[in-house]
């Protein structure tokens, strides 16, 4: 009777056990924390029309990975708040945002900027700090990002990467064309990146036979259109600038009477259109999305979307914004770590990651002297008769 009695108590007990396993694994369930991410936009001054939608980029981000369920480090889920400074435009602005973020919000991680002055003047602060970066854009300047910079990423495309994609398009779509003008601000990274630029037009088999450099507060680039028309280049090269400045130089050199083909890098066709205005605006070119193009990704897709009902316009700007954190976002949680000194030696060891416009790879240390760039199928498209027109996604060599 007595080991009956164990039998019976046994299997209550097991029969207990096995009811109460699941509301245990459900109190074992960890609460989701917050980690904030700094993100340093300039929301006032002549950069802010373009990174506005940065920034309304970073916030769809936010609120799509919060969806998903944020991210998980070490069993600890997490949901991902942005918090923004205000980087003004200006260099000084830039030292006061990433200072902030820094010492105010204490972030270890940080998305923007994008002008090279600016980006130089944050990473005084960010480096010494020891805050992981993902700068918005790399013009090629030493002091922006390299070996000296070792808590920099940059995830989004860069002046040095679009030159040859853009220049073999150029003998593809023109195989006559040979002397290119080109018009590019006076920001510092001209001087650096003018020799890169004159050996791939040479392996090209292209003449520079202009280069002309315009102050960031000009607002009038008539004179400074001359001047690269001067030589009576076959085609004419826009190298950086917001849509406001290539627009306004796409619609002087039309009414100048230039017919043949603009490249340009990185900008809104939509915007450039806006601004140059549609009669102008044909025979240009440059590395960006038609948003509602069939060959988009879902995730360039997914973004359109969330742009039209948060914003009311879905912008290839938005995808810019978002692909940053999207690719910090994936190495963070690769390391399993909140430490950036480990997420940063996890990352450049990272071969390949996901990015919103496909399969991105890692690399930069033959360009830059450090293993911090992500590479991956860089769009083009251009504006025809006043259209923007997808042309094609082109492999970018890995930097």
């Amino acid at each position: 009777m007595k080991r009956k009695g164990l039998i019976i108590l046994g299997s209550v007990f097991l029969v207990l056990l096995l009811v109460a396993l699941p509301f245990m694994a459900a109190c074992e369930e960890k609460e989701p924390q917050t980690l904030k991410i700094g993100a340093l936009m300039s929301l006032t001054g002549f950069a802010s029309a373009s990174e506005a939608l940065i920034w309304e980029g970073v916030q769809l981000y936010e609120e799509w990975i919060n969806e998903e369920g944020g991210i998980t480090i070490d069993g600890q889920p997490y949901t991902i708040d942005f918090v923004v400074e205000d980087g003004q435009s200006s260099a000084d602005g830039a030292v006061d945002a990433a200072t902030k973020l820094v010492y105010d919000h204490e972030v270890d991680f940080i998305v923007g900027t994008v002008m090279p002055f600016m980006v130089i003047a944050a990473g005084t602060v960010t480096e010494p700090a020891g805050v992981i970066r993902v700068a918005y854009y790399n013009c090629g300047t030493p002091d922006e990002y390299g070996a000296n910079t070792p808590y920099t990423f940059v995830c989004n495309d860069t002046t040095l990467d679009y030159m040859t994609p853009n220049m073999q398009y150029m003998k593809e779509a023109y195989p006559d064309l040979t002397t290119i003008s080109v018009l590019t601000p006076d920001d510092g990274a001209p001087a650096f990146f003018e020799p890169v630029f004159d050996q791939k037009a040479a392996a090209e088999g292209l003449e520079k036979v202009g280069w002309v450099l315009w102050p960031l507060d000009t607002t009038d680039f008539t004179t400074f259109v001359v001047n690269a028309l001067a030589p009576e280049p076959d085609a004419i090269f826009l190298i950086n600038g917001w849509p406001i400045h290539m627009g306004a130089m796409l619609k002087a050199a039309r009414e100048l009477g230039f017919t043949g083909p603009v490249f340009a890098c990185h900008e809104d066709p939509y915007d450039i259109r806006e601004v140059a205005g549609v009669e102008a605006s044909t025979e240009f070119y440059v590395h960006n999305v038609k948003m509602d193009d069939p060959e988009m990704t879902d995730m360039i897709r997914e973004i359109a979307s969330r742009g039209e009902a948060t914003y009311g316009k879905a912008s290839p700007t938005h995808v810019w914004g978002w692909n940053a954190c999207y690719c910090l976002t994936q190495a963070i949680e690769e390391a399993q770590s909140l430490d950036p000194a480990v997420v940063k030696d996890s990352w450049e060891q990272m071969t390949s990651i996901d990015a919103a416009y496909g399969s991105g790879r890692i690399g930069g240390l033959s360009t830059y002297g450090i293993n911090h760039t992500v590479s991956y199928p860089m769009p083009l498209s251009a504006l025809q008769d006043g259209e923007v027109v997808w042309v094609k996604w082109q492999e970018v060599p890995l930097p």
